[in-house]
């Protein structure tokens, strides 16, 4: 039935097919050896909704680059290339080994006492004056 207003009248049967919309011409298809009364249910959820099409993956060469990347060969191992740090042990940043332990981790991390007390001293607040107070006083 036409249907008038934006975009002008429109066209439609149902259940016909349309060279524009591929997604509403597949086959309802069913899986085999199903339990009894599986395959009818599985068929009519296919009526009531249609498939949409196969989402399309993009190529390895246009994610490379999108990434600004070059795209390795065949062959080519580039997380085998050498390191970055070549003085830094890999021990670097864990309680054993030589290097820094975990405390090199949290090198210029400010406090909870002080972020809630500069917080404070932006936003006025008894309520954020006594919360610095009492992070401090715990040591956080």
């Amino acid at each position: 039935m036409p249907r008038k207003g934006r975009g002008g009248a429109r066209q439609g049967t149902p259940g016909t097919s349309y060279g524009n919309r591929t997604d509403l011409n597949m086959p309802i298809s069913t899986v085999p050896n199903q339990e009894y009364g599986m395959a009818t249910a599985q068929r009519e959820a296919q009526q009531a909704v249609p498939m949409g099409s196969s989402p399309s993956v993009a190529a390895p060469q246009a994610i490379a680059q999108s990434a600004g990347k070059p795209l390795p060969r065949p062959g080519e191992l580039p997380h085998l290339d050498a390191t970055g740090r070549p003085l830094e042990p890999v021990t670097a940043g864990i309680d054993f080994g030589p290097g820094p332990g975990a405390e090199a981790m949290n090198a210029g991390r400010v406090s909870l006492a002080d972020q809630i007390s500069a917080n404070a001293r932006n936003n006025p607040s008894p309520v954020l004056n006594e919360l610095s107070a009492m992070a401090s006083s715990m040591g956080l």
